[in-house]
């Protein structure tokens, strides 16, 4: 009897753990909108212009916004699920631009 109650309750903790694995994560999910509307939103609400775009490595493209005068950046993704929606999953308020990525120092960083 004991061993179908581990092989019940073993069943259990797999279906949990495929259900949960299947599910975004709130540091990957964030609040989602409408593409087109969340990029009109930051462009001239925040005047956060995309200065970086990436497709990371389980898939997903990943943006960050800059508002070069203000410093306030905003990290966002596309899932390949449903390209029409975008994602917030991270922001603030003091941030700069240091690299252009062609090896030219914009700003010398001070830690």
């Amino acid at each position: 009897m004991f061993k179908y109650y581990m092989l019940i309750l073993a069943s259990c903790v797999a279906v949990v753990a495929l259900v949960i694995n299947t599910l975004p994560s709130a540091a990957q999910g964030g609040t989602c909108k409408d593409r087109k509307q969340a990029l009109r939103f930051l462009e001239t609400l925040h005047k956060e212009e995309i200065v970086f775009r990436g497709v990371s490595s389980i898939g997903h493209i990943t943006l960050i916004h800059l508002n070069s005068k203000t410093g306030a950046w905003t990290a966002s993704i596309i899932r390949v699920q449903d390209p029409t929606v975008l994602c917030g999953v991270d922001s603030g308020t003091d941030g700069d631009l240091l690299s252009t990525g062609d090896g030219s120092t914009l700003r010398k960083q001070v830690w």
